[in-house]
């Protein structure tokens, strides 16, 4: 996974259950984004990058699955029939397409996932759309490494997944909360399948501990506006889980949203609570201070 100025990367072994077998992160001078995919000169400075990692760290795999940052990839979540057939759904899908892209659907790569609920009494549709320009530059890339691109994911969707990895356990209506650099990502999740998606701006000063009121306040206030986005689906429901991927939101912080979501269940997430190594010491460290970006590639081992 690149994000911004650093590449990320987990390998493990083949067998189950899983178990991480090195662990590791890149600086890179150029930052992998939209301005970069569109320098056909700079394949060659990631492509070193990607050959620079699996010397350093000794990479054995052959082949790699590559985590999208949400930037670049289009989700859309719809509610169908869940008497239509994957013919009709597909139809929908198609139609859905036409109304959501600002250029020629020849121009994208769609996927999607039909998500059964037991508790509810229609089905939903996950769609995930990305330029096939994007696809095209990654695997030029890998082209020039010794290693094969066999599956590209988007961070969101890969995230819930590692989410899962950690607390299978989880049921009912959850929050992950991603801390980035003066933004915080809040997701929400039901039943284990994703809902929606919001940001929420913030300064690095409202990080003290005589801000913390103020940005709970905030977050929950997020929390509750994408709740009230998706309608009579949560009416009356309340978060049960909210997981936190970073150890960087102050303990104040997380102690007044606790105060402000009491139903709740608050929780930082520990990367490698659930997950069998045989890490370095230094790898640990790395991992326990990035795991915004660890988790969805836990997800991705997971898929």
């Amino acid at each position: 996974m690149m994000a911004k100025n650093r590449f990320y990367f987990l390998e493990a072994g083949t067998s189950r259950p899983l178990r991480l077998l090195s662990a590791g992160a890149l600086d890179l001078d150029v930052p992998f984004d939209f301005q970069s995919l569109a320098d056909r000169e700079l394949l060659s400075h990631f492509s070193g990058a990607i050959s620079e990692m699996i010397d350093r760290f000794a990479i054995s795999a052959s082949a790699v699955s590559f985590c999208l940052d949400r930037r670049m990839v289009q989700l859309k979540r719809l509610k169908i029939d869940r008497e239509f057939s994957e013919a009709e759904v597909r139809q929908q899908v198609e139609w859905e397409l036409e109304q959501m892209l600002v250029s020629p659907r020849s121009e994208y790569h769609a996927n999607y996932e039909r998500v059964r609920s037991e508790r509810d009494h229609y089905d939903h549709v996950i769609i995930a759309v990305v330029r096939k320009a994007i696809i095209t530059y990654l695997n030029d890339i890998f082209k020039n490494t010794r290693v094969r691109l066999d599956l590209v994911d988007v961070d969101l969707l890969a995230a819930i997944r590692g989410l899962l990895l950690l607390k299978p356990q989880s049921r009912g209506l959850a929050a992950l909360i991603d801390v980035q650099e003066e933004l915080l990502g809040i997701t929400l999740i039901k039943d284990q399948g994703y809902l929606t998606y919001g940001e929420l701006k913030y300064q690095s000063s409202e990080l003290g501990e005589e801000n913390s009121e103020e940005l709970a306040t905030r977050i929950n206030d997020e929390i509750l506006r994408l709740m009230e986005s998706l309608g009579d689906e949560l009416l009356l429901k309340s978060i049960e889980e909210i997981h936190i991927s970073a150890a960087s939101l102050p303990t104040a912080v997380v102690h007044a949203l606790q105060r402000l979501q009491r139903a709740a269940q608050i929780q930082i997430l520990e990367p490698l609570s659930q997950i069998d190594h045989s890490l370095s010491m230094e790898a640990e460290q790395m991992i326990r201070e990035n795991a915004r970006y660890i988790l969805p590639l836990l997800g991705l081992l997971r898929a």
